[in-house]
């Protein structure tokens, strides 16, 4: 199970991540936005913003969130939920979720356990919007891995250089999981007898699939392939199943 500061770590970085964007969005320096949350009534010194944004902080308290998400115009959700930045979240210990259904719970939408009916014209519709946000989030992330590598190459100061590199190497962990995951979705799609969206000429290596001799596209794979047939009643209930297996990181 999740050690729950790994967790509250991570909210917070979700929170550090949002404010920086949203601050760097609008041209404001950390100084403006610690004016700004004193101009509210509620104080936020600029070595607690810096402090936030560079990770040096576990934690944000809620009456932070709320002053800041003023401060930076946007609504409170948008500072916890990185809608159009992951495919998915881990919205509590050990719960990972899309950031679409992370969004509906937050705002009250849904509730955190809903399920469509299976087999239903519902059902599609909510796998293939599932799968849309988790493709846009690993393209926004593919996207911003290259900004940072870049800032990494090209920049002088020493500081920030070592700084995109450690960034570049936690967009590069979480492009590596968001892959995963889509493999997954995929395989669920398609065990449920829903043909998966057409994956972008860059990420055509998601559907590739390894069999004893080489990877293969899922439609030449043989019957026995991780994610390509619908698994069996026993290979469900067996989490160390052929079907279960998380699809392999590198492709050779």
């Amino acid at each position: 199970m999740t050690n729950p500061k790994d967790w509250q770590a991570g909210v917070t970085g979700r929170v550090a991540e949002a404010v920086r964007r949203f601050r760097e969005e609008r041209g404001m320096s950390a100084q403006d936005v610690a004016a700004a949350c004193a101009d509210l009534g509620y104080p936020i010194a600029r070595s607690i913003i810096a402090n936030l944004e560079n990770g040096r902080r576990s934690s944000v308290d809620v009456a932070e969130v709320l002053v800041l998400a003023k401060v930076l115009d946007v609504p409170p959700v948008a500072l916890v939920v990185p809608v159009g930045e992951t495919g998915e979240i881990e919205v509590l210990p050990g719960r990972m979720i899309s950031t679409d259904e992370a969004l509906q719970w937050v705002c009250g939408d849904l509730p955190l356990d809903y399920e469509p009916a299976n087999d239903t014209v519902e059902e599609r519709f909510d796998e293939v919007r599932r799968h849309r946000q988790m493709m846009y989030g690993l393209q926004k992330a593919i996207s911003r891995t290259e900004e940072y590598r870049r800032g990494a190459a090209l920049s002088r100061d020493m500081p920030t250089r070592e700084h995109n590199s450690r960034l570049v190497a936690q967009f590069d962990e979480m492009i590596s999981d968001m892959s995963l995951a889509i493999q997954d979705l995929r395989a669920e799609m398609r065990a449920k007898g829903i043909h998966p969206p057409t994956l972008p000429p860059a990420l055509a290596h998601l559907d590739y699939v390894e069999t004893e001799d080489a990877w293969v596209h899922v439609s030449e794979a043989p019957a026995d392939a991780p994610g390509v047939r619908p698994p069996t009643d026993e290979e469900i209930e067996d989490p160390a199943g052929v079907y279960n297996r998380p699809p392999k990181r590198n492709f050779e």
